[in-house]
């Protein structure tokens, strides 16, 4: 039992599960009514942003998934529209990232930044897609801009948490 038990919490996802709690504990608390410029900022969507910057596309778009659909069991959007926005958002960080020779802490800034305001507008795309009426408005340029000026300064930290939860357990034998 106890082998189980260690042998789960050295998965690297049910660590950012972990992790994806804690944040979205904060999303749903604290960063729901701190509004700057009217704007709930959206820290979930930066931890998907960051779990691309910190392990690559792929890792990215399967933690982004799951974080958004954690993120959609307390919104009351249509299940799976943000799993499947921040699946996006995580896999274009990573790629983006790719494409970055030397990654330094003001590019990791901007490709997160640009991932933030990705997502900020191709939610209100999907929501419409699948229905949704009056979410997709000139407004959502300047949510955009906020949410992606916010999460451009706190991603440094986020991704180093994200490196931490994401990383492949050490062998001992």
């Amino acid at each position: 039992m106890i082998d189980r038990l260690l042998e789960i919490s050295q998965n690297r996802y049910f660590r950012l599960f972990l992790v994806a709690l804690v944040v979205l504990s904060l999303q749903t608390t604290l960063f729901n009514d701190m509004r700057p410029f009217g704007v709930c900022l959206q820290v979930m969507l930066l931890l998907a942003a960051s779990a691309g910057l910190a392990r690559g596309s792929e890792t990215g778009a399967i933690a982004g998934f799951m974080v958004g659909l954690m993120y959609d069991m307390v919104l009351t959007t249509p299940l799976g529209v943000g799993a499947a926005v921040f699946a996006a958002v995580g896999y274009l960080a990573g790629y983006a990232h790719s494409f970055v020779h030397e990654p330094n802490w003001w590019s990791r800034m901007l490709l997160a930044a640009g991932a933030s305001a990705a997502g900020m507008i191709l939610m209100p795309v999907a929501l419409t897609v699948v229905g949704s009426e009056g979410v997709l408005t000139v407004d959502v340029i300047g949510i955009a801009f906020v949410v992606a000026a916010f999460n451009a300064v706190f991603s440094l930290p986020v991704e180093r948490v994200c490196r931490w939860a994401l990383s492949e357990p050490k062998v001992t034998r």
